[in-house]
């Protein structure tokens, strides 16, 4: 309800070190720069795995999120990679592939 998206915590050791430091950091919703299109590109072919696999950790993925995510971050795609998987998520919506 509030403005924390998530609270991200991590844990490393320095490589001349042997202690691990803590760094935590708050991500709150509206900050930072909007996801560059390779990323929310990567954000839809993860999510069409997630359905795929049908993964307990797949939430609310959604095939026609995936397939209008990943039209609308094709970018530059000189090797045509990126269209031929929106092709593929389509063909999955065709036969039935992914499940809810």
């Amino acid at each position: 309800a509030g403005a924390e998206l998530l609270f991200d915590k991590r844990r490393y050791t320095p490589p001349d070190g042997d202690q691990t430091r803590l760094l935590t950091q708050p991500v709150l919703a509206g900050t930072g720069p909007a996801p560059s299109t390779d990323f929310r590109f990567q954000a839809a072919v993860a999510e069409l795995g997630l359905l795929l696999r049908n993964s307990q950790f797949k939430g609310k993925a959604d095939l026609a999120r995936v397939i209008a995510s990943a039209r609308d971050a094709r970018g530059a795609d000189p090797e045509g990679y990126r269209a031929e998987f929106v092709r593929m998520a389509e063909a999955v919506r065709g036969i039935g592939l992914a499940r809810k």
